[in-house]
């Protein structure tokens, strides 16, 4: 069946790569980021890996993604029409065995720390993203087990039947890569693919002073007592606080090492009571690519510190006291940095002294 893809009144033919190595795996890697994701690293290396047992194996390329959370493939390239299901089952079948063995390991590490090594550019860039010691973070993820990511032209019955296999053996990915050329300039390519990652949609800016506050529900204290017991952590804040609250539904910026499972905030005079109670979904740093905050914008904010986080709250859970918990004997009607309790104490006290 003949197939042909048209853009903007221009015709496109179906084309099938002859040559592996010289046709199909250039494109793969030259659109690896989109196949990959933006913030991918395409390694271009064939090494051979020798298991203790001497059974050898030779990936066509490694892929870093520094996108959280991080993650590496082990790349094979083929073409349809080749003997696929007889080569790659007991090649994806080696890269396991293979993948297990500390020596193996130690091996892709050291060949990827001197690739990144020697490219300033590149090594300069991975730094940026992950913060760290390189060497110590790919020690740590190569430890982990791979994506197998087979990229192959034509998905046909045979591959099929060879995926149903793979995925017995490991974590592995089938990506279709169709490449079209235009009528009358061959040279000129179109691909079809399903990428790996989910691009990230930028939402239009707004200016916070725009952004219209939730309007939480109020319940009362008995009312929590459905919840699982777990703690509690207490945070201070101004009344003027409050709006980054609803704006975000998250709590910034704080020194915080323990993962509670529950976040209340404290609002100083003329309130002096806590009034807000919500349940903690995870604590990041606004760097994190899930931080409802950017890095950037939260620098805008006096409280921003290096090391502070954010304490990001499930969707809908964050809810108004309707009486909440007085300050008791505090002295200036406020609370003195963050507070840690159990929510059956939280849902109990009297005032503030009671926690």
């Amino acid at each position: 069946m003949s197939v042909m893809l048209i853009i903007d009144g221009v015709k496109y033919k179906l084309w099938t790569p002859k040559d592996e190595e010289k046709d199909f795996h250039p494109m793969i890697k030259e659109h690896s980021k989109e196949i990959f994701g933006e913030n991918s690293i395409y390694f271009d290396i064939k090494h051979k890996l020798r298991s203790k047992s001497g059974i050898a194996t030779i990936p066509d390329a490694y892929v870093i993604s520094l996108s959280k959370p991080y993650t590496w493939y082990i790349i094979e390239n083929e073409l349809s029409s080749h003997q696929v299901y007889d080569h790659i089952v007991p090649q994806v079948s080696k890269f396991v065995g293979n993948i297990d063995e500390l020596e193996t390991q130690t091996e892709i590490r050291d060949i990827l720390d001197k690739e990144v090594d020697q490219d300033r550019v590149l090594k300069a860039y991975v730094e940026k993203m992950i913060g760290q010691d390189i060497f110590r973070f790919l020690t740590e993820l190569v430890s982990k087990p791979p994506k197998i990511v087979l990229v192959i032209d034509d998905i046909t019955p045979e591959i099929d039947r060879a995926n149903k296999s793979l995925r017995k053996l490991a974590n592995t990915e089938i990506v279709e890569f169709k490449t079209f050329v235009r009528e009358n300039a061959p040279s000129v390519h179109a691909h079809l693919f399903e990428p790996l990652y989910k691009p990230e949609v930028r939402k239009p800016e707004v200016p916070e002073s725009q952004v219209k506050p939730i309007e939480p529900l109020i319940i009362s204290r008995e009312e929590l007592s459905t919840l699982k017991d777990g703690m509690v952590v207490i945070c201070p804040s101004k009344p003027d606080g409050v709006n980054f609250l609803l704006r975000h539904e998250a709590w910034g910026f704080v020194r915080i090492r323990k993962r509670p499972q529950y976040f209340a905030l404290y609002i100083s005079h003329p309130e002096s009571r806590v009034s807000y109670f919500g349940e903690v979904k995870e604590v990041l740093e606004p760097k994190d690519p899930e931080s409802p905050i950017s890095e950037e914008e939260a620098r805008n904010y006096k409280e921003f510190k290096e090391g502070k986080k954010i304490i990001v709250l499930k969707p809908e859970s964050l809810k108004k006291l309707d009486k909440g918990i007085p300050k008791g004997t505090l002295k200036r009607g406020r609370l003195q940095g963050l507070k840690y309790t159990t929510l059956g104490k939280f849902t109990n006290a009297r005032t503030l002294d009671d926690l």
